[in-house]
């Protein structure tokens, strides 16, 4: 929203000019019951009209006449004494000069006049905000001053929401926010309303937000006409932005990107559900005085806006999630260098377990108090995987640590994990809880800092490996090498013999796992202090029953929580409540799927019969084994194996082969495409090396197909009528098109095993995979993207011979056990595709870019549900994980998922983890929708020249052509899900002619950004499969130019056959135009125009060849007023711009900066030149740094362009000119982007 200083735009949106109409659904529906819920909550609500001067200065972002009385309000706390020792009032030092400067060192930040980024002025001010700042006393101390109080239960904080606020932007004309809600003067949150009749409310909101902030988000695509104005002074201070639309609501901050908005879902433990928070927000409702508008309709529901208001804004809640649960993240580069640091607020299922762990710490009786036996303040934190565990034990540490409750914030923190990887990864989010970090590097380490638990001093963090404090516990085996290098046939035999000699065959099945006492002369007292709060990383593990034991003898009285997602919850494993007690917190993997915080998995089973030598034999022996078995007892046994062969066959050569074939074609056909990769889980460390050598191999002979494939045979082929040959899994035609067209990438990559040292490590084998330094590089290019992916369209790839030459050679064999050392430097190493492992990595292991994992192993329960977890990272354009399992470990999954979800019904079981095939009828269903919109309009035959004009005049109402987009949408993506799956290649034809019509339909009533049409919503695999087909001569010669101004666009009017289309052409193409740029540049001209152009679709309807004639007579008079005024003939479009605001601005400045016209349009050309010169650049992004560097280059030019002309003037009127002259640019970005080098339209 903007319009000119001191305007007040109380009900409308829009432009400058403030013509647009009100916005009533938007306020009715989302803006004003989301104010009148803060007025149930104790907050003041007040129009930005109605603020006076002396809350603050008109434009300003900041209350600061209410800061100062929050100031001398606040810090009066304590009396202080005078040097002399004589008690004095605390407000007696704290004059109107010393609160004047503590407002102005918050104000100097807001106002970047210190030149920072607006990142780095919201971590000064958060510091500012968390800690306050120093003021030197009469006393001569430095007294502390702050500048909200953060003591819970405090009343002296003022809480204000503003509604239609007011802020002027750096190009001096002015922003209204919806919301923006003040403590103490101060903008901490942001609150941005959208119609929920729009397509996208919470996505258009949330990128507001971000034009707003100044940093636009890359996948805004509109013009920056379209875009809000900038305000980034707002958001110094803010420390949440939120988006809603009346029915759902979405948190974030100044750095989130879209996808990392997220809904407040839960209730708890504010409210026990969300019955008992509509029962409060009913009461309050009926509490509230005669004519304030209500919230809650009647009859109606908790909304998730409801929710979000009601948690996250209530007071104390928000103070507590400001100081708490907000933390800067680092984002590295490939060299794992940290290039910036973004800013998270915790999600509810965080915040929801931090404060129920804090309350039992507080509530719940430790082992000292009288008459407890054990201690009951901790419990097991189930939360999925993926959904941020490191992070809630971040923000935990600093609920505790810098909590004011000395009951609270003494407690030594100790952090016990069993892998390096998670131990780095949580070291690195408890960094930021901003308490003391100790890392433990013996038993003895932990050991002796425990010792000063619960005394002055002992307030840290400790981490402490499992290995390293748990080494010496007789029986206690953490490394599976020594189990790696068996062989299931010997398990097999050995199972046997102890069926033999009389074990219960039960107990060989599913044994209980040795826990050997620990010997008390190992495990030393430490402390008995109550103020220990050990936290176990994924608890789910073996050591977990082990370590309670030792826990038990060093520090007793400690309070223990285990974080898992997959707690052991069956089967003759200790379980997991067994061990830590209640279950505190619950994060399913369903619910983080509807958050958005995982993404589903799908599953493929591929298994398939293997020829073994000595087969019979060996199936013989397994069903003597069986024979003295109950029939329980049997099955129980088939499941432990698989089949006694199981490690056998998967270890062997031709079967590997075979998988390996298979694997890689599964991997072109669908992650490759769409920029993702793999990891292969193996049977043994053999298999993974195997692996590697049969990939490779694989790899060359598909190579070596594609130098004799011809791609040109099947252009305009419908994919239904590609061939395969199933004996011949590499004469496959869309194989064969996809591996030609990502050749480039597929000659490059790697196939890396990542293995743990065993028995060979004295010889050196295999040390290019074991070496810790080597897998480090390794996985580090694995965590890399891919290089940049071909063209969409494979007809227009280019692969120049020479190219070809590079191919990597097969490996010759498939000998895991030759002697390797380190690999020899290469000068560019090949990105890394596949991961091959064993064991290391299918646990916390973190890679987004990570889309499918090949299972051939034996795997089951809480390890198989971790190592699923690998593929459902987020990431953008990532819908789904992939899991394909080549060993039968899935056919039971369901029943592990529904044990995991704590519900019987089908539908749950089949939850997160469905096959690839039940995406079809989604697929069917989302088509027949699409069918049925088109059916019900009477659009048929696409195909033909007729039928496609036909649809796009049909397609005349707004409303239908959004209702179309979404069905399309949604069809689209289901497409793109299935794709490659033989089901949907019948639906490609049908994609292509619908995706056809909404180019055509979009360019026509210029509907989407620019006006132009863009496939990047849909998938890249769906759009690899139309792209060919949109731009195909034939279609391509009938579609229109966007700009009246393009010299080819009467010749395609007059190409079309259609009279009517031709007109609607002309009409839309004129309406554009004068929206675009006359409404702006030539109000007048604007004006004249579109009456003219409203009465000629008036009296010519139904008359098109008379229409046409007449619009082409206004669009010829709309290209003469360009040329009209002499002093702009020959500029180009964006010189147009600039000399038009330039003229503005000078004349702004006073009769002293009057150009004559000559003078005014040269200099005019000097900034525009400047201006396209640093935006064009390839490293430019509308950011504050790029930005500031822009501003710079605007007031050399402008300084020495007056200078020329003889007007001297202060350096200040030229930084002002230069700031107004960049806040436009920023405005227009895209405009001054492509002006280089043109003089035609836009």
């Amino acid at each position: 929203m903007v319009g000119p200083v001191g305007d007040e735009l109380a009900t409308t949106r829009g432009g400058d000019d403030g013509q647009m109409a009100p916005q009533t659904t938007e306020q009715d529906e989302a803006e004003r019951p989301f104010a009148a819920q803060l007025e149930s909550m104790r907050w003041t609500h007040v129009r930005g009209s109605e603020l006076t001067e002396e809350d603050r200065e008109p434009g300003h972002p900041l209350l600061t006449g209410r800061l100062a009385e929050a100031v001398r309000r606040i810090n009066p706390a304590t009396p202080r004494h005078a040097a002399d020792g004589t008690p004095t009032p605390a407000s007696s030092w704290l004059d109107e000069s010393a609160v004047g400067e503590v407002v102005g060192r918050l104000r100097r930040l807001v106002e970047h006049t210190d030149g920072p980024t607006l990142e780095d002025a919201n971590r000064e001010a958060t510091r500012l905000l968390l800690g306050g700042t120093t003021m030197r006393a009469p006393s001569g101390r430095d007294d502390p001053v702050h500048y909200i109080d953060w003591e819970p239960g405090s009343s002296r904080n003022d809480f204000l929401a503003v509604s239609q606020f007011q802020v002027r932007t750096p190009g001096g004309r002015t922003a209204t926010l919806d919301l923006v809600l003040f403590v103490n003067g101060i903008p901490l949150a942001v609150v941005e309303c959208k119609s929920p009749d729009l397509a996208d409310p919470l996505g258009d909101a949330i990128r507001d937000l971000r034009a707003y902030a100044g940093r636009p988000l890359d996948t805004d695509e509109r013009p920056g006409r379209e875009h809000p104005c900038g305000v980034p002074a707002v958001f110094a201070t803010a420390q949440l932005l939120v988006a809603a639309d009346g029915t759902q609501a979405a948190l974030g901050t100044i750095s989130a990107d879209e996808a990392h908005y997220a809904a407040w879902r839960s209730v708890t433990p504010d409210y026990e559900d969300d019955k008992a928070l509509h029962r409060e927000m009913r009461r309050a409702q009926q509490e509230s005085l005669p004519g304030e508008r209500h919230f809650l309709a009647a009859g109606q529901d908790i909304n998730g806006q409801h929710r979000l208001i009601a948690i996250t804004l209530n007071q104390p809640n928000l103070l507590n999630i400001v100081r708490h649960y907000i933390c800067e993240l680092p984002v590295k580069n490939d060299a794992g260098e940290v290039v910036k640091r973004v800013k998270a607020v915790c999600r509810h299922q965080q915040y929801r377990a931090v404060e129920k762990i804090v309350h039992g710490l507080r509530t719940r009786p430790s082992r000292l108090a009288p008459g407890a036996v054990e201690d009951d303040r901790g419990g097991v934190v189930w939360h999925t995987q993926g959904s941020g565990k490191s992070l809630t034990m971040a923000f935990l540490v600093r609920r505790l640590h810098m909590n004011r409750d000395p009951a609270l914030n003494a407690f030594t923190v100790l952090v016990i994990t069993d892998r390096k990887q998670l131990q780095d990864q949580l070291s690195e989010a408890l960094q930021r809880s901003e308490s003391p970090l100790q890392t433990a590097e013996s038993q003895a380490d932990v050991e002796g800092m425990l010792e000063y638990a619960g005394r002055p001093g002992g307030r840290m963090v400790v981490f402490a490996m499992i290995q390293k404090y748990l080494g010496r516990v007789p029986g206690l085996v953490l490394d599976e090498t020594a189990r790696d290098e068996r062989s299931l046939a010997d398990d097999f035999e050995q199972a046997r013999q102890r069926i033999d000699a009389g074990e219960d065959p039960a107990d060989v099945v599913d044994p209980v796992p040795a826990e050997n006492p620990a010997r008390r002369r190992e495990f030393r007292w430490c402390s008995d202090s109550d103020k220990v709060l050990v936290l176990i990383d994924e608890a789910h593990r073996s050591h977990a029953s082990v370590l309670h034991a030792c826990l038990r003898d060093a520090v007793p009285n400690a309070a223990r929580i285990g974080f898992t997602g997959t707690p052991i919850l069956q089967g003759r494993k200790k379980l997991s409540s067994e061990i830590f007690g209640r279950t505190i917190d619950v994060y399913r993997m369903d619910e983080a799927e509807a958050d958005g915080v995982v993404v589903p998995v799908r599953y493929e089973g591929r298994t398939g019969p293997a020829q073994v030598t000595e087969g019979e034999d060996l199936n013989t022996r397994f069903a003597d084994l069986l024979a003295p078995l109950t029939a329980k007892q049997k099955e129980a046994l088939r499941g432990r194996w698989n089949r006694p062969t199981g490690r056998d066959v998967a270890e062997s050569v031709p079967m590997i082969r075979a998988k390996a074939v298979d694997m890689l074609i599964h991997y072109v056909k669908g992650p490759l495409r769409r920029g993702f990769k793999a990891q292969v889980a193996a049977v043994s460390r053999e298999a993974a090396v195997l692996y590697r050598h049969a990939l490779r191999d694989a790899r060359a002979e598909l190579m070596a197909r594609v130098r004799s494939f011809d791609p040109d045979r099947l252009r305009g082929v419908d994919p239904r009528d590609y061939r395969a040959y199933p004996k011949d899994p590499f004469n496959d035609d869309l194989l064969l098109l996809k591996a030609w067209q990502f050749q480039r990438v597929l000659r490059r990559i790697d196939f890396v095993p990542v293995i743990s040292a065993g028995v060979e490590q004295k010889s050196g084998r295999w040390r290019e995979w074991t070496d810790p330094d080597c897998q480090a590089e390794h996985i580090a290019r694995f965590l890399q993207p891919l290089p940049t992916p071909p063209p969409e369209n494979p007809w227009a790839t280019e692969h120049p011979e020479e190219e070809r030459k590079g191919d990597p050679p097969p490996l010759g064999g498939t000998n895991p056990w030759s002697k390797s050392g380190l690999p020899p430097a290469l000068a560019e190493e090949p990105p890394v595709a596949f991961l091959i492992v064993k064991s290391m990595l299918l646990t916390g292991f973190d890679a987004p870019v990570e889309q499918a994992l090949y299972l051939d192993r034996p795997i089951r329960d809480a390890e198989l549900l971790q190592a699923v977890a690998r593929v459902n990272r987020p990431a953008p354009r990532k819908e789904l994980g992939l899991v394909v399992d080549y060993y039968g470990v899935l056919k039971d999954l369901t029943v592990t998922l529904a044990t995991y979800r704590d519900d019987p019904s089908p539908e749950v079981r089949e939850g997160g983890m469905r096959d690839m095939a039940t995406e079809v009828p989604g697929l069917e269903a989302a088509a027949a929708e699409v069918e049925r919109f088109l059916g019900d309009r009477e659009i048929t035959g696409l195909h033909s020249r007729a039928g496609m004009v036909n649809a796009m005049l049909m397609l005349a109402d707004e409303d239908d052509r959004a209702e179309f987009d979404r069905l399309l949408s949604e069809f689209m993506r289901s497409l793109d899900r299935v794709l490659p799956h033989e089901a949907a290649l019948g639906h490609v034809a049908d994609a292509q002619w619908w995706t056809l019509l909404q180019k055509r339909v979009r360019r026509l009533y210029r509907d989407a950004p620019d006006g132009d049409f863009s496939l990047r919503a849909y998938g890249r695999e769906v759009r690899e499969m139309i792209a060919d087909h949109l731009s195909l001569p034939q279609i391509t010669q009938e579609i229109v130019p966007v700009s009246i101004n393009d010299p080819e666009f009467d010749a395609a009017v007059e190409r079309l056959a259609n009279v009517r289309l031709a007109a609607a052409e002309q009409q839309h193409g004129l309406r554009y135009h004068l929206e675009q740029h006359e409404r702006r540049e030539r109000p007048q001209l604007y004006e004249e125009l579109s009456k003219e152009l409203d009465r000629v679709l008036r009296e010519f309807d139904g008359r098109w060849e008379e229409m046409k004639r007449e619009l082409g007579a206004l669009i010829v008079r709309a290209r003469q007023q360009d040329e009209a005024n002499p002093a702009l003939a020959g500029l180009t479009p964006a010189e147009r711009l600039m000399h038009a605001q330039l003229a503005d601005r000078l004349a702004r400045e006073g009769d002293g900066l009057a150009l004559p016209d000559e003078q005014l349009r040269d200099l005019g050309v000097q900034v525009c030149a400047a201006v396209t010169a640093r935006v064009t650049l390839a490293s430019f992004r509308s950011q504050e740094s790029h930005l500031t560097s822009l501003e710079t280059e605007i007031f050399q030019a402008v300084r020495g362009g007056l200078r020329a002309a003889g007007i001297r003037t202060g350096t200040e009127v030229h930084r002002n000119i230069a700031r107004s002259l960049a806040g436009h640019v920023q405005e227009h970005l895209p405009q001054y982007q492509r002006a280089s080098g043109t003089t035609g339209g836009w």
